[in-house]
């Protein structure tokens, strides 16, 4: 168990329970019962399923080799249905290259995970293609998309047009990418996955999912502080057993 806040019996059932549902949404689809219209609405929250099912297998105590089918599956689904849905549109109605905070984070844990579970090239290109589709540019998402696609272009500017959550929520890791000092590096995602990361996502549906008197719960784990350690090669000593670090994925064997 990585998890202290949930038994194995209760991320069993979670995976049960969510797996149902990826089942009845597809079947709903292909008889019909969807409407076409409500198809890649249905899609897309079967990606939030598949990132649970990680969760709960993270959470759980599981090989990471055990969910690296679940992060396909999550980004195959993604490549389907997200393109240009989850963009904000600012207060006249115009739409911004920019995704809501919940869907930033979804796309930013798949980026994450498969960077640190290896997955093959096809795969972390679908998630690339998704963002250059929706025009959005990200210096985060863009540092973990070229750790692995070593020949994609970098970008010189942000799509940011309004800022609301991502570059603060983010901005103590967003430092850390751009510092060529490793300890000062590994001292600013010390800060960010111990004092911030959680806080700074209250906002989310996810946020206090342990108090909810509803099974929502499926670990709450920082998979991008992983990534830019592994990245960077940073010295992860001093913050690797807190509860939020997934020290698991950084290191597989």
């Amino acid at each position: 168990m990585r998890d202290k806040l949930r038994t194995i019996d209760y991320f069993e059932r979670r995976m049960i329970a969510i797996k149902e549902g990826i089942d009845l949404k597809y079947r709903r689809i292909e008889t019909g019962e969807t409407p076409v219209d409500k198809v890649n609405r249905s899609k897309r929250s079967i990606v939030w399923d598949y990132i649970s099912i990680i969760g709960c297998k993270y959470s759980m105590g599981s090989s990471p080799v055990e969910f690296t089918r679940d992060v396909i599956n999550a980004i195959n689904t993604t490549d389907e249905s997200w393109d240009g849905f989850w963009k904000l549109n600012d207060t006249k109605g115009n739409e911004l290259n920019q995704y809501t905070l919940s869907a930033y984070d979804q796309m930013l844990w798949m980026l994450s995970l498969g960077y640190l579970l290896d997955i093959p090239n096809e795969y972390f290109q679908k998630l690339a293609g998704v963002i250059d589709r929706d025009q959005v540019k990200d210096f985060l998402f863009e540092f973990i998309i070229r750790a692995k696609l070593e020949k994609r272009q970098s970008i010189t500017e942000e799509s940011y047009q309004k800022f609301f959550y991502i570059p603060d929520t983010f901005k103590t890791l967003r430092q850390a990418i751009t510092e060529t000092n490793k300890e000062t590096a590994a001292a600013l995602v010390k800060r960010f996955v111990t004092r911030e990361w959680y806080i700074k996502h209250r906002s989310t549906g996810w946020y206090n999912n342990h108090r909810c008197p509803f099974d929502l719960y499926h670990g709450y784990w920082c998979f991008e502080s992983a990534a830019v350690v592994k990245i960077m090669g940073l010295d992860d000593g001093s913050f690797k057993e807190h509860k939020y670090y997934p020290k698991d994925l950084v290191n597989i064997e």
